[in-house]
């Protein structure tokens, strides 16, 4: 690779990002005077939120193992934009060749799988819970898998993603296919008993969420769809990789796609969400105006049947303290994946906080909509009054508004179960560490209300819990640094009843070593999976772990925190495991560990696990 600022010309060429005038003219800075005008800018406009981590900003050690091309893009056109605005041409490539120093993202390459892909049945996993009501929960003829062969698991293949500091799309499965997106922006089509290569499609932008598969008449796929960082949803053929269509649903300059997508009969529903919670943190910047929802697309072509809205529309309602217009209501974005109920007709979603006061009352709530139409059918708010964004974070805090918190999202979807009894019941767990049993006969009426752990800004319950309708399994992150925490951490996994919220067990994990620190922390902020007498989770300090669903037992746990060795020879290592679960299909589990987000530890490796003895 090139080093210091030699890949100017390269950069402006490949990306179309400069003109050659300011290649010229940022080529022609002294070399002396470059690393001091960095260095300037980057405590000027970068240090308060990077160095920091704030909301999730990567550190400056995780921002100079991305490339200069990567850097600057994210400046360009990317998930900087709003926040680079201010910054010129010149400006912003100083920083990207003084910040990048990394290797260039670039597709992976390895063993290419051979013959045709075909698909022989139904998906095996499919969408981030892995059905409409976000279970969580796989059958133990899917699964494949008994519990004495969950105690023998040990590795079966590594894949690395080239580039990448984390490791965050959860993938699809079926016998012959495993579908998952990377940081890079490619989608790839693996093998899943050897982890060749079937395709690889490019979708631009980095892909963070789970894919979907649309079945035909058939029961088998004929359709994959995705969502990226820049709030385009792509379909794709998923046996060629093929693009059949591309849609921006980006209403909203910071606008963005977090959550998963949600799929019935013949139409897309996209959680959106936005980084205008982060735009914020500039005491220059007019907050807010993203307004959160839910957009429904057609799967044929892509286009918009419906657009919901969680807050009404934002005009200015007063100035903060340095004279900047406040712009009210906004925020209540959707970073969770919405489920579906079928037999009623609706949607439910769950809402994150509101960025400007005056809070509303769609945020921090469960919220029901027509599948059809997108009408607001019912509310069940938990939290009022919850206002909040990244400039609370620092002194002076002037778009901060006066709620300054708590900051408790729904983030995990909410799960539909039926109930022994038959009944159905909705279950939500919010980021204030409480988990709640809402009745969907019943606009939302909180059935039973009970708390798993002390809560928090990174959860509480973060990303999902799991559920087979009798007990709901619940993980708890508790990481420390949050004044409305309500009693004593509780890291771990919790049981409770699902009729009636009773505790029916608690594992607490504690921390691995003295010293402060995610390498430290068995905290459980990604999603649960359930089987047939097991529940699989990962933690914060990189360790997989099947816990025993009845008493909470470890059954077998693995390090991920170390390098592997890929089948596709890319350089890679696990870390943190955040955002996506575990999934198990056919006999196997795969997961992805990494996550460089909030100072967790940085990886960029897919893993898939078989039992001892068993080989392809």
């Amino acid at each position: 690779m090139k080093s210091g600022f030699a890949m100017i010309g390269l950069m402006a060429a490949a990306l179309v990002a400069c003109s050659p005038q300011v290649a010229e003219e940022t080529a022609a800075l002294p070399e002396s005077g470059k690393a001091a005008l960095a260095e300037r800018l980057y405590e000027q406009n970068c240090a308060s939120c990077h160095d920091g981590a704030v909301n999730g900003a990567p550190t400056r050690a995780a921002l100079e193992e991305r490339s200069q091309a990567q850097v600057l893009a994210s400046m360009n056109g990317g998930i900087m934009q709003a926040q680079s605005a201010a910054l010129s041409p010149i400006d912003r490539v100083v920083l990207a060749e003084y910040l990048g120093k990394g290797e260039a993202a670039r597709v992976a390459t390895g063993p290419q799988c051979e013959g045709s892909l075909s698909f022989s049945g139904a998906p095996l996993w499919d969408r981030w819970g892995n059905n409409g009501a976000n279970t969580r929960f796989q059958s133990r003829e899917k699964a494949g898998l008994s519990v004495d062969e969950v105690e023998r698991l040990e590795l079966a293949w590594a894949f690395g993603f080239p580039g990448a500091q984390r490791a965050r799309s959860q993938p699809a499965v079926t016998r012959e296919a495993l579908f998952t997106g990377s940081q890079s922006g490619h989608v790839y089509a693996l093998d899943p008993k050897t982890g060749c290569i079937w395709w690889t499609y490019d979708a631009g932008a980095e892909v963070r969420n789970a894919p979907i598969i649309e079945t035909g008449a058939d029961g088998r796929p004929k359709a994959l769809y995705f969502g990226d960082v820049d709030a385009v949803v792509h379909a794709v053929n998923p046996l060629t990789g093929e693009k059949r269509w591309s849609r921006s649903v980006r209403d909203h300059p910071d606008g963005t796609i977090t959550g998963s997508i949600a799929l019935h009969e013949g139409t897309l529903f996209v959680p959106m969400s936005s980084l205008e919670v982060v735009s914020a943190y500039d005491d220059q910047y007019e907050c807010c105006t993203f307004r959160g929802g839910v957009t429904a697309l057609d799967t044929d072509d892509g286009a918009q049947k419906w657009r919901w809205f969680s807050v009404d529309e934002p005009k200015k309602v007063g100035s903060t303290s340095i004279g900047v217009d406040i712009i009210a209501p906004s925020g209540a974005p959707v970073w969770s994946t919405p489920t579906v109920d079928a037999k009623r007709g609706l949607l439910y979603v769950g809402t994150g906080e509101n960025y400007t006061s005056p809070a509303n009352g769609n945020s921090d709530a469960i919220v029901a909509l027509s599948l059809a139409s997108g009408r607001l059918r019912w509310v069940s708010q938990t939290v009022a009054g919850d206002a909040w964004n990244a400039a609370c974070g620092r002194d002076p805090k002037a778009n901060c508004p006066e709620e300054d918190g708590p900051d408790f999202d729904f983030g995990a979807a909410p799960i539909l179960v039926e109930l022994p009894s038959g009944k159905d019941i909705i279950l939500a767990g919010q980021k204030s560490g409480e988990v709640f049993g809402m009745d969907p006969d019943d606009n939302g009426r909180i059935m039973w209300r009970e708390r798993a752990g002390m809560g928090g800004f990174n959860g509480g319950i973060h990303w999902g819990m799991a559920s087979d309708g009798k007990t709901l399994w619940v993980p708890i992150a508790d990481t420390p640094g949050n004044r409305f925490t309500v009693g004593p951490p509780s890291p771990g996994i919790h049981a409770f009843e699902a009729a009636t919220g009773r505790k029916l067990w608690s594992r607490i994990e504690e921390s691995t070593c003295d010293e402060p620190g995610y390498a430290c922390q068995t905290a459980l902020s990604a999603p649960l999976t359930a089987i047939p007498g097991v529940i699989f989770a990962g933690a914060h300090n990189g360790r997989l772990i099947a816990y025993s669903a009845q008493d909470g037992s470890v059954l077998w746990m693995d390090e991920t925190n170390r390098p592997f060795d890929t089948v596709n020879g890319a350089e890679a290592k696990g870390g943190s495991i955040d955002s996506a679960g575990v999934v198990v299909a056919d006999g196997m589990i795969f997961v992805n560990s990494g996550y460089d987000k909030f100072g967790e530890i940085a990886g960029n490796v897919l893993l898939a696990y078989r039992p001892a003895g068993e080989r392809e």
